[in-house]
């Protein structure tokens, strides 16, 4: 076979991966410039409160761990250039394009992103596997067992990122009122194996891809040496790619291993996504919703403030919120959360081990699921928080929890002191500190004993724990305080400190509701606002009941005499004021109207989802069979509005709990049916069974809708003069509910069934199961009630025909795969008053069902031959929807081998739990086959169409060369029409197979344009966009132009293909066509909206990866045509008035836009003092969007650094003029500072700490600026966690740098190891090692030998870790008085088979999955000579072993020094610094390095900044940190420092001493009299 056969290269998969990902979601991963997890990060940032998440330190992680993975783009540029075949995007990019496109979520769908963080925080650390692999042209000669692991990888991540969109693109989601169980791993969407899978596989090879992909790197380039003297430019990227791979390696090892810690952590404890994420989002939500500026009170609060310092030590531990119900203490906890959150956590994990946990306990008249021990949950949860924030508490806990792996029981059965000792929530290690906040503790229901006990060890555990070191904020009732204990802490009495909030409440109300806004109103609106908050005595809900009163009173133009009666009124319990609405409600709404209420109610409560007005509307038209005059919107907002609300997200619930008041139980039995009978007789001739069930089930349908409208036998009680009263019965609400559903089946699709279709068959099982279980007693159901849910059930499955006439109502069910709800409905159709009523052979058939060997299977079956049509037999449907039903089908279980999954691991039943089975995989074949036995498909025609269905369900299931396969056999079958073509073009391309791909879309465009269809040309364009994008992949930009350029003349008012044109001219750097492109956007007409495509294409731009490069592009493209820019920033205008126009303001857009324009201004306006005057303005007011105070995101912090950047450089240029205006910039860069928490904002900060250090000599000022900075730094140097010492070197020599002390400064950056970026294989050991004796010389240099000889491609670190395994073996044969020479060679060679080809030593579970390179008797070179071994015997052996201890543990040493270093790069051309390369630190810029080169060009304003980011100009003074060299190399590696003397002009130090680090640290320490 050839080696192009055999090709199954890196840019086929992930070509595979993008398209199958475009057609699953609808969106195009292959974005340009591609996305980067930068960007993802910023999204994240783009909600109104990006610091809310308790897991935000994984995300700062994540954020700089995408830097490094940055990267690793350029890790062998050169050795890729020379593969001609490498011809796609980098495949990283894709992962994160997909990732971003996962993240970008709607407004009104943002709850939805706080779901998916878990699942960003789990797959981000893999991703820079993948780009060991990129750009690789020796990737072919990788083991096919490696390409086959590594396709199934990247194909498991696209999959999880497309199904996971698709799940939040169908809305579902967001309406669950119980816990959204399985979310993002719903069995339905198919995540949860591919996130098994992903896991499963990245576990099993991950070692094998890294050590394999260096090995084929270091062998592809053998002649590095010779190449680096000739391209030294080309050589010194390539040694700094890889360099910047191990800095990414080293970051994701950190990562990877806490999250595998995590994992574990919820493994063990039996806590799932889903619950943890409720949880947070418990926490998080009081504080969104109230009213803006309040429950801020509690920050001036002396006894708050000194809890909430961590280092105050003789502060009370234990801080106590008591208040009456409905007073507010949610929301007042939910503000202190955010509080700590705010202190104690920033962005770049710079504060001391301070780990705040909070756990809200759920109000329990919702209908969650009832959690049995929920004080319990509550612990885990406060653990899981505590270990995503703490690496070292996650391992500690990861190991803790597996000791319990003998006990399966522990953390069912613990107790809640048991589990509070074992967490160590009470006993924080080391320096660490655990705020921990619970809520809602009082509201958790007292029926049983167990949970009055649980509370009453909590309490007294709270009680005994708080200390100093564990600060615990609980919010209580009063009559906890029968607690001895509690009672002796301090406690903060909301009602005392609440009516100003209450005041603010009533304000907002009544500014909203426009009530006595007029001039002359004023009076009035006084004596409500101070009266009404005091009567209410805190309680909000009685505030809003007399709110909603006084609304009345107004709207019906009441008198004040009226209003006064609210006032003094407003004070009564709050039932009483409930029953009291209620039965003024009743009193006032005609009898027609409380039925219409309650049928709203029957939705509202009993439903199980929160439904919108469009749905709650189609609920009414299905009961009356008409549409009312009058709007539902209306009415909620008018007449029903004291027992309905519409929520934010225009979802409808009942006002403030009324749920209680609401529903009620029968107290007698039903009334028994005595009405007289009648009969009729109905004939039928030549009729089949189907037609014949079919019709009088229909019939049946009709009788009732005709009696409760053409009859009017509704309308009888009201003509009687009788009325009902508001309520709702839970049983006959489901009732109502399933005879809805039936109804709306009998019919045919409509408007209703199309808004309600879709729950009403979805929840049907759940609808059934609650009758069965809850009908009783006086409640029990009539046999004529259960005899109506036979018949309909058994009309639906019967036959297809339901299924086929309402199959775009059945897009979300899953019953069809659900063995417990397919059992319900057999239960309703096995009991025999229900089925009473059906004919013999219809119990016969039922009958039949009950036999089958597979019950479940066999009711499906006549449904699933329908379906099995529609997906072979023609095109109306989607094939992918389809093969899940059959899927489904084929892989339901018989009833005994769901009752074998039904109990779990941990002995807990699943069979209650929706989505809780995972089914084997069933191929499309497997289901083709069946399809084929009942389906009579015989024909060419018909074969052809078959198999253009098998081909798009392949290519739905990303089996690409199946794919082409079933299309190729359409072709050859029949006449092929265009989608046929289409479709095999789609697969040719998504295998790779551009070339062929573009010929067969060239014929499917000329059979789409023959045809005459309105619709055509946007198909055309779209597939002409497809052509570009194709053309791209062949390196053929010229003919991807004319394509894209066919694609707007197709669609001129379509943005996305200019947008494409414009992406692809800049990408190319074909400036000209940019200009000329967006000058013709600039003049084009605008749109109704004010905006044109250009305004469009700008939004497009800030979606792209990297935006401030496109726009950084785009603004020096148009530069040189003062018109198109100025046309440019006016459509930025625009765009910005739109969005603060918008609804919900998109914060990110807006600041965004506002930053970037500024940008903008300031480098290209024309005008000198004008364009500088008009930048500074846009940055105003990009800090002036409205956020949470303290909370500036990613582009506000961006624009205060640009703003004090500008102030800094005026500031400077005026020293020693006397001018009163250095005091007007000094003060305008304080203000913009102060504005920032500690530990944010440092851009500004370094300015202006800089500027008090050096211009006015102010050292104690620039430290009392960044203090924090640096308590943080020494804080994460003292903690008990080595992997972040090198981030708190660095931190502390910037805070060094930017107070003036640059000797020290240059101290701290010389302590973390730098990568080695030159050529070394055994002879590092020799470099590292000094020798000191002859013999340690000797059996360093047979180390080396071995090392040569076992791998001599391997990276220096898995150099390391085969010398220590070689000792070992070594030791341990030395040790053994009794062995052998020939033992000890055996024992060398065993150690050396456990290694990979690459030598790296594989644990266990690697060991079971790698094939050792070296056969039986082989040893490292080859041969079949024995590995030489120092004696072992006598004097010598002892000496000997001495010797190779003392080497080990230099090699430990520098090992665990190498492991946890750090990496520092030119931000221009990631030149690293290391024993060749200089770097040159800004002593003002935050964190920003030049190379030497670079400084040059910046010097000589030669230098082309690559993006928006960097102020950083040539006015500006740089710290050199000269290249490294052995001596300061080891001195690192000792833990040593040079302090003292002074830096001479090349950046090293002279005339200084050497002392330890330890002592140094506690020098600095003191000098700053920085706090433990």
């Amino acid at each position: 076979m050839s080696v192009q056969s055999e090709l199954s290269s890196m840019e086929e998969m992930w070509r595979d991966a993008a398209i199958r990902f475009n057609e699953r979601t609808g969106m195009n991963v292959d974005i340009k410039p591609p996305k980067t997890l930068d960007d993802c990060i910023k999204e994240l940032e783009g909600s109104r409160f990006p610091e809310e998440s308790e897991e935000k330190s994984s995300r700062e992680k994540l954020e700089d761990y995408g830097v490094n993975i940055l990267r690793c783009l350029k890790l062998l540029g050169g050795v890729a250039a020379q593969g001609a075949e490498m011809v796609f995007g980098a495949p990283s990019s894709i992962c994160f394009n997909a990732l971003f496109l996962l993240l970008d979520i709607p407004e009104q769908l943002r709850s939805f992103r706080e779901a998916i963080e878990g699942l960003f925080e789990t797959l981000a650390p893999c991703l820079s596997v993948f780009r060991i692999y990129e750009k690789m042209d020796q990737f072919n000669e990788i083991e096919p067992e490696l390409k086959q692991a590594i396709h199934q990888v990247m194909i498991c991540f696209v999959d999880i990122c497309a199904l996971s969109i698709q799940l939040r693109d169908s809305g579902k989601w967001r309406k669950f009122k119980s816990r959204m169980k399985q979310l993002l791993i719903h069995d339905d969407s198919g995540i949860k194996a591919e996130l098994e899978k992903f896991e499963r596989l990245t576990k099993s090879h991950y070692s094998i891809q890294s050590t394999q992909t260096l090995k084929v790197v270091l062998d592809t380039r053998g002649d590095l040496t010779e190449y680096f003297d000739r391209q030294s430019e080309k050589s010194q990227q390539m040694a700094n790619d890889v360099a910047s791979l191990k800095a990414a390696d080293d970051k994701r090892n950190s990562e990877d291993s806490k999250r595998k810690y995590i994992e574990n952590i919820k493994k063990r404890m039996g806590i799932d996504d889903s619950l943890y994420r409720s949880s947070r989002e418990r926490c998080d939500k009081p504080r969104k919703d109230c009213v803006p500026n309040t429950a801020v009170w509690f920050m001036e609060h002396p006894e708050f403030r000194r809890w909430a310092e961590r280092d105050d030590k003789e502060a009370d531990g234990l801080f106590i919120l008591t208040g009456a119900p409905n007073t507010g203490k949610s929301v007042i906890l939910s503000a202190m959360v955010y509080y700590l959150r705010s202190i104690y956590e920033s962005p770049a994990r710079h504060s001391p081990r301070t780990l705040i946990a909070a756990h809200f306990f759920p109000n329990t008249t919702t209908k969650d699921d009832q959690d049995k021990r929920p004080i319990v949950t509550a612990l885990k949860c406060i653990a899981l928080q505590l270990a995503n924030q703490d690496s070292a508490y996650a391992k500690s806990l990861s190991q803790a929890c597996d000791s319990k792996s003998e006990n399966t029981t522990f953390f069912r059965d613990a107790s809640c002191q048991e589990l509070w000792a074992f967490l160590r929530l009470g006993s924080p290690r080391g320096n660490a500190t655990h705020y921990l906040i619970l809520d809602g503790l009082a509201g958790l229901p007292e029926e049983s004993s167990d949970n009055r006990e649980q509370k009453k060890q909590l309490l007294d555990i709270i009680c005994s724990s708080a200390q100093s070191s564990v600060r615990v904020l609980l919010s209580v009732r009063r009559d906890s305080f029968r607690n001895e204990e509690l009672a002796s802490h301090f406690n903060l009495e909301i009602e005392q400190y609440i009516e100003p909030d209450i005041q603010k409440y009533i304000d907002h109300y009544l500014r909203f509701s426009d009530i006595f806004q007029d001039p002359e109103d004023e009076p009035l609106r006084t004596k409500v606002l101070h009266t009404l908050a005091k009567q209410v005595h805190g309680n909000f809900n009685k505030a809003k009941a007399a709110l909603e009163n006084i609304r009345e009173v107004v709207a019906s133009d009441g008198l004040e005499s009226e209003i006064d009666r609210v006032l003094n009124e407003s004070n009564m319990n709050e039932k009483q004021i409930t029953r009291t609405v209620i039965t003024q409600l009743e009193e006032k709404l005609a009898g027609d109207e409380i039925d219409e209420l309650n049928e709203l109610l029957i939705w509202v409560i009993c439903g199980k989802i929160f439904f919108d007005i469009n749905e709650l509307n189609a609920a009414l038209v299905l009961r009356s069979k008409r549409r009312g005059t009058l709007r539902l919107r209306k009415k909620l907002e008018g007449k029903y509005s004291n027992i309905l609300t519409i929520r934010r997200d225009g979802t409808v619930v009942v006002t403030d709990d009324m749920d209680d008041v609401l529903t009620k139980r029968r107290v007698k039995p039903r009334s028994v049916d005595d009405t007289p009978t009648f009969t009729a007789t109905i004939t039928i001739t030549k009729g089949d069974l189907r037609s014949v069930q079919s019709f009088l089930w229909s019939l049946s349908q009709k009788v009732d809708s005709l009696a409760h409208n053409a009859f009017g036998f509704e309308q009888i009680a009201e003509q009687k003069g009788m009325k009902n009263n508001i309520q709702v019965n839970e049983v006959d609400a489901n009732l109502t509910i399933v005879r809805r559903t039936f109804s709306m089946l009998a019919g045919e699709p409509n408007k209703e069934s199309e808004a309600l279709g879709h729950y009403l068959l979805d929840f049907l099982p759940q609808h059934l199961n609650d009758l069965l279980e809850k009908a009783t007693g006086y409640d029990e159901l009539t046999a004529s009630q259960k005899q109506e849910i036979g018949e309909g059930l058994f009309s639906l499955f019967v036959t297809g025909e339901v299924v086929e006439r309402h199959w775009q109502s059945c897009q979300s069910l899953i019953w069809y795969r659900e063995p417990g709800e397919v059992e319900t409905f057999r239960r309703w159709l096995e009991d025999p008053i229900a089925i009473s009523h059906l004919g013999r052979l219809d119990r016969e058939w039922l009958k039949k069902v009950k036999a089958h060997s597979n019950p479940n299977q066999a009711l499906l079956e006549n449904i699933m031959r329908t379906v099995a049509r529609h997906w072979l037999c023609d095109r109306k449907w989607n094939a992918a929807k389809a093969l899940n039903w059959l899927r489904g089908f084929r892989q339901m279980p018989s009833p005994h081998e769901k009752a074998q999954d039904d109990i779990q691991d941990d002995g807990s039943d699943a069979s209650s739990s929706r989505g809780s089975y995972t089914f084997n995989t069933v191929s499309v074949e497997d289901v083709a086959e069946w399809c084929r036995e009942v389906l009579t498909i015989t024909s060419d025609e018909d074969k052809a169409l078959m198999n253009e269905r098998l081909g798009e369900t392949y290519f739905e299931e990303c089996d690409y060369l199946d794919a082409i396969e079933a299309y190729s056999n359409a072709v050859s079958l029949h006449n092929p029409g265009w989608k046929c073509i289409e479709g095999l073009s789609r697969a040719l391309a998504a295998n790779g197979q551009y070339a062929k791909a573009c010929q067969e879309m060239e014929k499917a465009l000329l059979l789409l344009s023959s045809e005459d269809d309105p619709q055509n040309d946007s198909l055309l364009s779209t597939n002409y966009r497809r052509l570009a994008e194709w053309q791209i992949e062949l390196k053929q930009p010229r003919s991807a132009i004319e394509y894209a350029k066919r694609a707007t003349e197709l669609a001129p008012e379509d943005h996305k293909p200019q947008f494409e044109l414009l992406r692809i001219y800049l990408d190319n750097d074909l400036t000209d066509d940019a200009a000329n492109l967006l000058g013709d956007l600039v003049k084009a007409g605008n749109q109704q909206d004010g905006t044109n495509l250009l305004g469009q294409i700008i939004t497009n731009m800030l979606n792209v990866a990297k935006s401030q490069r496109m726009f950084g592009r785009c603004f020096k493209v148009v530069s040189r045509n003062a018109e198109t820019f100025i046309g440019l920033l006016q459509q930025m205008d625009l765009v910005i008035d739109q969005a603060r126009r918008a609804d919900r303001i998109s914060i990110s857009t807006l600041t965004r836009l506002l930053l970037y324009k500024g940008i903008a201004l300031y480098r290209y306006g024309l005008e000198q003092d004008e364009r500088i005057q008009r930048a500074l303005q846009c940055w105003e007011q990009c800090l002036g969007v409205d956020s949470h105070p303290g909370a500036w995101n990613y582009a506000q912090v961006q624009a205060s650094t640009w703003v004090c950047g500008y102030y800094f450089d005026q500031a400077k240029a005026l020293r020693g003029s006397g001018s009163h205006d250095i005091d007007t910039y000094l003060k305008k860069m304080n203000d913009i500072v102060n504005k920032g928490l500690p530990l944010f904002n440092l851009g500004p900060k370094t300015y202006l700490a800089s500027y008090y250090a050096r211009f006015t000599k102010d050292i104690s000022k620039a430290r009392e600026i960044l203090h924090a900075y640096i308590d943080a730094a020494f804080g994460l140097l003292s903690d008990d966690i080595a992997d972040n010492d090198g981030d708190g070197y660095y931190q502390l020599a910037e805070a060094l740098l930017y107070c003036g002390d640059e000797t020290d400064a240059l101290a701290a950056f010389s302590l973390p190891l730098p990568s080695f970026t030159i050529s070394f294989t055994g002879d590092i050991i020799s470099w590292m090692l000094e020798y000191e004796t002859e013999l340690e010389e000797q059996l360093g240099e047979e180390l080396i030998v071995t090392i040569k000889k076992a791998n001599s491609g391997s990276s220096l670190e898995d150099q390391m870790e085969l010398a220590l395994n070689h000792i070992d073996t070594i030791l341990q044969g030395i040790g053994d008085n009794q062995s052998t020479d020939q033992e000890v060679n055996m024992a060398t060679r065993q150690d050396i088979g456990n290694m990979d080809s690459h030598g790296i030593h594989e644990t266990p579970t690697a060991q079971t999955t790698v094939v050792s390179s070296f056969a039986d008797g082989d040893t490292v070179d080859g041969s079949n000579k024995k590995l030489e071994s120092p004696t072992n015997k006598g004097p010598r052996g002892a000496e000997t072993k001495s010797t190779y201890e003392k080497i080990r543990s230099k090699i430990k040493q520098w090992l665990n020094a190498y492991k946890f270093g750090a990496r520092r790069w030119c931000d221009v051309c990631d030149t690293m610094w290391d024993l060749d390369h200089a770097m040159n630190h800004c002593k003002y810029c935050y964190d920003i390095d030049f190379c030497d080169a670079c400084l040059n060009k910046l010097k000589t304003k030669k230098l082309d900044m690559p993006s928006l980011e960097t102020y950083c100009n040539e006015s500006h003074d740089w710290l050199r940190l000269p290249p490294w060299d052995k001596e300061t190399y080891f001195r690192a590696l000792r833990k040593e420092v040079y302090i003292g003397g002074r830096i001479d002009d090349e950046g090293k130090r002279v005339e200084g001493k050497t002392v330890t680090v330890a002592e140094w640290l506690e020098g600095l320490k003191a000098e700053w009299a920085t706090k433990e």
